[in-house]
């Protein structure tokens, strides 16, 4: 049974940052994610702890507390909070305990590869909890039918969608439908290398926002190819295809805005 009585689906577009997880010697750092979301809070509508970003798969449930009561704590913005969890008991826990933090909506990726088990996952997942849910569409699990899309968008909690799929026919068609009035939810482009949106693209969910938040803006507010194709050359330099968040967290910190780029979990600790 859910814990309450469910929560009014947040109205959310603009952008919203999957914010990195300092770490300083081994621990989560909160005055530095403080400060990193300072540094961005400018330019976003929200933010995300602890999505792939944010390390979230291998954080530990203590960590991820720490990291979401942070967030919540340093603003009045919209909070989804991150799950990345491997079964549905695992994330009914952190999504109840999100509720209690003070957050207006969970972010949890696409589980299955299979459509009808995702469906089947989401479904059983808002019965049980009172959250609204932001459904995070990715490279590996991932909706790709527009007739899913229109199955999901029946479950009133679901509140909206990152889209990371890579599939831009996809995109371009849920886009379409924003515009047309028959996709109840919004949508949010969530790869770096995509961000030159169709129209009714209701915004980016892109870990670029972490180290440029003011161009990720820009982009949003202009749609142009000369802003998108220095984000393509961002892509590059930053590392975007590869371990992004740490080639971000050493950006950051060599800007002193975080302390360090530790990983969440080192290969060596020294004694």
């Amino acid at each position: 049974m859910p814990n309450s009585k469910p929560i009014s689906n947040p109205p959310l577009s603009g952008i919203y940052v999957p914010l990195l997880t300092p770490f300083y010697k081994g621990r989560f750092d909160p005055s530095s994610l403080k400060k990193l979301m300072q540094f961005v809070a400018p330019e976003v509508d929200g933010f995300v702890p602890c999505l792939s970003s944010g390390e979230g798969g291998v954080v530990s449930d203590t960590v991820w507390e720490e990291v979401v009561q942070c967030t919540r704590a340093n603003s009045k913005k919209t909070v989804l909070a991150g799950i990345k969890r491997g079964t549905l008991v695992e994330t009914v826990k952190l999504a109840r305990k999100a509720l209690s933090i003070g957050c207006e909506a969970i972010m949890v990726p696409v589980p299955h590869k299979d459509e009808r088990e995702s469906l089947n996952y989401f479904s059983e997942l808002t019965r049980k909890i009172s959250l609204p849910v932001v459904v995070y569409n990715t490279e590996q699990n991932r909706f790709s039918s527009i007739a899913a899309i229109k199955e999901l968008q029946r479950n009133e909690l679901i509140a909206g969608m990152k889209d990371s799929s890579m599939n831009e026919k996809l995109f371009s068609r849920m886009c379409q439908m924003r515009v047309d009035g028959t996709l109840r939810f919004p949508v949010f482009q969530g790869m770096e290398h995509q961000m030159q949106y169709p129209v009714g693209c209701d915004g980016y969910i892109v870990a670029l926002t972490n180290i440029e938040p003011k161009l990720c803006r820009q982009m949003l507010t202009k749609n142009s190819s000369r802003l998108n194709d220095r984000i393509i050359n961002l892509f590059w330099q930053y590392n975007l295809g590869g371990n992004w968040y740490v080639s971000l967290k050493a950006l950051l910190c060599e800007r002193k805005i975080i302390r360090s780029a530790e990983e969440t979990i080192l290969a060596i600790k020294p004694q």
